[in-house]
């Protein structure tokens, strides 16, 4: 049991539930990254739809270059699954060809994009990240992430400005059946650490991640960048803050 402060708010709690992109790292700098090495992967395939896709994913582009990805939308916060699904769909509306083959198709260009992609080249932490970390390991406080990212990408990402050996749990879309704002990533948190749902914290830059967090019964922190999130977010988040520099450990009992 850990009281922490989370600007003026206190809450007493037995572990730490952290979102990945856009809390730890900047979202936008990566997506971008990522976006395009998909569109260059994808573009090899005969006829796709770039335009129609880039839609429906919310991936802006001027001059044929990515510039913002829209943080509510399908590439930012749907696994890598769903967004084949979705790609694949679109090829078989667009182009007619038979499901497996389309799907195998975008499963195929979402595989080569995430051989080139250097994970380290698109990283930027955000204010208060690693430090967070250090603090709550010094206290001995347990945490770790629940992320729509895949395992391997948090692994890189986390060993290049700490030590991901230190999370004691990882919670990707493969470990539960509902990603994203369904409880499911914070109860199978919970079961893990053998502690109940409402003494997780959980700290995100999107409305989904404390909306999750409301759904658990558990503490939703949230972190976001911009006004309009914040207003997202006021339906669902315990409190609201600016930056991870605003979490402190303040005492266990």
């Amino acid at each position: 049991m850990t009281l922490i402060r989370v600007g003026t708010s206190i809450f007493d709690i037995d572990a730490v539930v952290f979102d990945k992109d856009g809390l730890l790292f900047d979202s936008q700098h990566f997506w971008r990254g990522l976006a395009e090495i998909r569109i260059a992967c994808l573009k090899k395939i005969e006829g796709f739809p770039l335009e129609a896709w880039c839609r429906h994913l919310g991936i802006s582009r001027v001059a044929g270059k990515v510039v913002s990805i829209n943080p509510i939308g399908i590439f930012a916060i749907a696994s890598s699954q769903e967004e084949i699904i979705v790609t694949a769909s679109l090829l078989h509306e667009v182009m007619n060809e038979e499901w497996g083959q389309c799907r195998r198709k975008a499963a195929e260009a979402f595989s080569q994009a995430d051989d080139k992609l250097d994970i380290l080249k698109v990283l930027h932490p955000k204010q208060g990240f690693p430090d967070i970390f250090r603090k709550l390991r010094e206290a001995g406080v347990p945490y770790g992430i629940a992320t729509s990212d895949d395992a391997e990408r948090t692994r890189i990402s986390i060993d290049a400005f700490d030590r991901f050996e230190h999370l004691r749990f990882l919670i990707t879309p493969a470990e539960v059946k509902k990603g994203k704002p369904n409880p499911d990533m914070l109860l199978l948190v919970a079961e893990m650490m053998q502690v109940p749902p409402g003494r997780l914290l959980m700290i995100g830059d999107s409305y989904v991640d404390v909306q999750m967090a409301r759904e658990a019964g558990s503490i939703g922190i949230g972190i976001p960048d911009e006004d309009w999130m914040r207003e997202k977010m006021i339906p669902y988040a315990s409190t609201i803050v600016s930056s991870l520099e605003e979490i402190e450990v303040i005492g266990g009992r």
